[in-house]
This record gives C-alpha cells, sequence and structure tokens, in this order.
C-alpha cells in the first residue's frame, strides 16, 4: 500500500511540473507573439494577468526565492533530503523567479 501511495504522489509532483512547465511556455509564447508583433489580438485576460504579473515582479519573485531558500535550507538539515519530497518543484519555481525578477522590470508595459 506503501508503494501505491509514493507512485501517487511522485506522479501528482510529475503532472504538476509538466502543468508548471506547459503554462511558462504558454505565457512566453503569448509575450513574444506581442513583443514581435505578430496577430494583434485584442487584449485579453493572459494580456492583463501578464501586465500585472510585470508590474510586480520583484514582489513575486523575490519572496518566492526566499521562501524556497529556506526550504532548502530546512530539507538538508533536518527534513528529507533533497531527492524525496517536492524539491524538484521548489527548484523549477525558484527558477521561474529568477527569470521573473531578471526579465520583468524590462518587460513592463511603457518600459
Amino acid at each position: 500500500m506503501q508503494t501505491w501511495l509514493e507512485s501517487g504522489a511522485a506522479a501528482f509532483q510529475l503532472l504538476v511540473m509538466l502543468g508548471l512547465g506547459w503554462l511558462i511556455v504558454f505565457l512566453v509564447a503569448e509575450l513574444v507573439e506581442r513583443r514581435v508583433g505578430g496577430k494583434r489580438r485584442r487584449k485579453g485576460s493572459a494580456g492583463t494577468i501578464l501586465g500585472w504579473l510585470w508590474d510586480y515582479s520583484n514582489m513575486i519573485g523575490i519572496p518566492t526565492l526566499l521562501l524556497g531558500a529556506a526550504y532548502l535550507i530546512w530539507s538538508m538539515t533536518w527534513g528529507p533530503g533533497l531527492s524525496s519530497g517536492p524539491t524538484m518543484l521548489i527548484v523549477l519555481l525558484m527558477t521561474v523567479a529568477g527569470f521573473l525578477i531578471g526579465f520583468g522590470p524590462g518587460l513592463r508595459r511603457g518600459g
């Protein structure tokens, strides 16, 4: 029974990572399409979300990096270690936060 639960948890973590990866690719494609000036589409919910995300990029990215670093330190010292748990998901989110901090301010509207 324990192996079934571990397999289910691993499958769920994989689905979450795939979903986040798909979302990142979708957002980058929307951004590139807007920057290159491809098809002119009306500004919908994706444009509103991206605009809000660029406006608050540092306020979102910096705490995400700090919380991720705190989790990694906890996991290495007192927790289960880096080979188990949601470590890869945390590292993925920290990578996205780093990109958000690095590229977000340059992509703001009007800047």
